[in-house]
């Protein structure tokens, strides 16, 4: 019996009366707080517009707008100061871009870069002199690309008795997903000499030394990707996993 609100009334009136009666509580919240922190971020849609996003312990605030560090810092204060916290902001977290950085030097914000952020920007410089990996990422490409590739990798996993494991691609913006690449690659390390010395593909095998190189390569990158999942959680503070030293 219930009548079903039609588009034009949830996107004309429900969802910006919820909204409104939304912000004005939590304007109410953050106008209790003394000091409060900034968190800040800036990406690009697909359509290629940019927006900076703000948050404030519990509020978040989205705004479209040109990515220069004047644009940036400018935008930033106008939310800080639409929310009344500006002269509250006791520190302003952000990832280690030139433009956001710059934007906090404006301001003169106390800034604290983002530590997963820097800890991505350490490995991924590291793992750009490694060949090795740039193996490992046509190996895995080519069975991602090929159907015949990627049966007979799993028909070889089957007769060595190993379990069915995919490769799986890396993404530059999350050197953990290297990590697992490679991780996932040594695990099926005889089905893939044995797969692509079968199969008819331009792909160099790798030599012992760079499979040595490989399970190196993994040992040292542990300890940065136990951290990494550590300090990106979202169920806890990560802050308060901090030792002073």
């Amino acid at each position: 019996m219930y009548t079903i609100p039609s588009r034009k009334t949830l996107s004309k009136s429900l969802i910006p009366q919820l909204y409104e009666s939304t912000q004005a509580s939590m304007r109410e919240r953050v106008q209790k707080a003394t000091t409060v922190c900034l968190t800040t971020d800036c990406w690009t849609s697909r359509v290629t517009t940019s927006y900076l996003s703000v948050t404030c312990h519990f509020w978040t605030a989205l705004s479209s707008v040109t990515d220069t560090p004047e644009n940036l810092a400018e935008e930033l204060l106008r939310v800080a100061r639409e929310w009344q916290v500006d002269g509250k902001v006791v520190c302003c977290v952000s990832d280690n871009a030139a433009n956001i950085t710059k934007a906090m030097d404006i301001l003169q914000f106390t800034h604290h870069p983002c530590l997963a952020h820097t800890i991505h920007l350490i490995v991924r410089d590291a793992l750009k002199v490694k060949t090795t990996v740039d193996k490992v990422k046509a190996a895995v490409e080519y069975f991602h690309r090929t159907t015949v590739g990627a049966e007979k990798l799993k028909s070889t996993q089957c007769q060595m008795g190993m379990p069915e494991l995919r490769p799986t691609q890396d993404c530059t913006t999350r050197w953990n997903s290297t990590c697992y690449m490679l991780r996932l690659f040594l695990e099926s390390k005889d089905a893939m000499i044995s797969t692509l010395a079968i199969v008819n593909t331009p792909v160099d095998a790798l030599t012992q030394e760079e499979w040595e190189v490989a399970e190196e390569v993994c040992r040292v990158l542990e300890p940065f990707e136990q951290v990494t999942v550590e300090i990106s959680g979202e169920s806890y503070v990560t802050s308060s996993n901090d030792t002073p030293v």
